[in-house]
């Protein structure tokens, strides 16, 4: 089983305004990780098990994909934004982490060559290397990258950051992204990436994002709506 990160954000009742100001921004990212955790070790495991029944790889292959496309999207805000940030309190800190997601960008474009022409065996033997690099690399950043940005920047840095990385999702792929990202987080993180997404977007914009999280939470919609009120406004 993955090693969820527990943030410890309190789950019930509204956040009054003095929450939102003081909300550390950079937890929507941190809570991200958890996702690409149950993602990857969700496929790693489908994989073995599609290696040894011979069925169809296709379905699985198309999901790796978005899981690509997804960790692109990550590793540029976190290039453009997170490591820059980084290298100014602590230089060189971030040097390690560009060599990691040159590693992973080798991974997917694997990955993707595979898809062109499935084999098993060879998805299989893939999945369980991007899964322990990709799991490494996570536990890396959550309990050093991310922790010197949270304890040495003002919530102002932190939205600037917030603001860059989430630049990075190209505007035509954010349903997708919100279709991948809500389905693989627990109840507890769902709160805490609708409570954030209601502070930081304008009334219209959440509106439509509200939607999108109605559909991807599925039946975690109606404890979403006890938990924060103002999404049956």
């Amino acid at each position: 089983m993955f090693n969820k990160v527990d943030l410890g954000v309190e789950s019930t009742g509204s956040w009054s305004d003095f929450e939102k100001k003081i909300f550390r921004l950079l937890t929507l990212f941190v809570v991200s990780t958890n996702a690409f955790r149950r993602d990857i070790f969700q496929i790693d495991t489908q994989a073995h098990s599609l290696a040894r029944s011979g069925d169809d790889m296709r379905p699985l292959l198309d999901r790796l994909q978005v899981l690509g496309e997804v960790l692109d999207y990550h590793a540029k805000g976190e290039e453009a934004a997170v490591f820059p940030a980084v290298d100014k309190l602590t230089p060189f800190v971030s040097q390690a982490y560009f060599i990691d997601h040159r590693e992973l960008d080798n991974m997917v474009n694997g990955l993707e060559t595979i898809r062109k022409a499935p084999d098993p065996l060879t998805t299989a033997r893939a999945t369980a290397v991007l899964q322990s690099h990709l799991r490494i690399h996570l536990d890396k950043e959550d309990v050093h990258l991310y922790p010197i940005l949270r304890e040495r920047t003002t919530n102002e840095r932190q939205a600037s950051i917030a603001k860059i990385m989430s630049s990075k999702i190209p505007p035509e792929k954010f349903p997708t992204f919100t279709q991948w990202l809500f389905p693989l987080l627990e109840l507890n993180d769902q709160i805490t990436v609708t409570k954030g997404w209601m502070a930081l977007m304008p009334p219209p914009v959440f509106a439509m994002a509200k939607q999108l999280i109605k559909k991807s939470a599925a039946e975690n919609w109606a404890k979403l709506t006890q938990q924060i009120p103002e999404l049956t406004n």
